[in-house]
């Protein structure tokens, strides 16, 4: 025989004591740091969407990974089929600034999710794979850019 129906009492607070590590410094440090980036995510991805682009409409102060090759672009764009052509001739400047904009928004997102795992003691080398590979990634794709066109002007030298 068995019996159906039977009754079984569940609590659902954490259970204190033994069980519960401690927090350690580092990880209570990396718990506030991941609170404060969650809270404030969107202001931060504003602010840094905001000097990116406006950098981008300076010329002089013209901020982006790959700014080398934006000037390339710049010259293989600029020919004469594209005299007065607005569009073609600042698209350049938006590839430049949505790549860096995007890459600015994932490393923030990735931050703030590593700071929330290690804040909760959780193990993040899967977590961290990712945002390293894409890091490096990007550098490599930085340096080959600034080695292929170290000396092409704005004048399309």
């Amino acid at each position: 025989m068995t019996n159906k129906g039977g009754i079984v009492l569940v609590s659902n607070t954490k259970e204190r004591g033994s069980r519960q590590r401690a927090k350690t410094k580092n990880q209570v440090i990396a718990k506030l740091i991941g609170k404060v980036g969650l809270r404030y995510q969107y202001q931060i991805y504003a602010v840094g969407t905001t000097l990116i682009v406006a950098s981008q409409t300076r010329p002089a102060q013209a901020f982006g990974l790959f700014n080398p090759a934006q000037i390339a672009m710049t010259c293989m764009f600029g020919g004469a089929s594209a005299q007065g052509n607005a569009l073609i001739n600042g698209l350049p400047g938006v590839i430049n600034a949505a790549i860096t904009v995007m890459l600015f928004i994932y490393f923030v997102s990735s931050g703030v999710k590593v700071a929330n795992a290690l804040g909760d003691g959780q193990e993040v080398t899967q977590m961290v794979q990712q945002p390293v590979g894409i890091f490096f990634i990007t550098l490599v794709l930085f340096i080959a850019q600034n080695i292929l066109f170290a000396n092409v002007s704005a004048a399309c030298n």
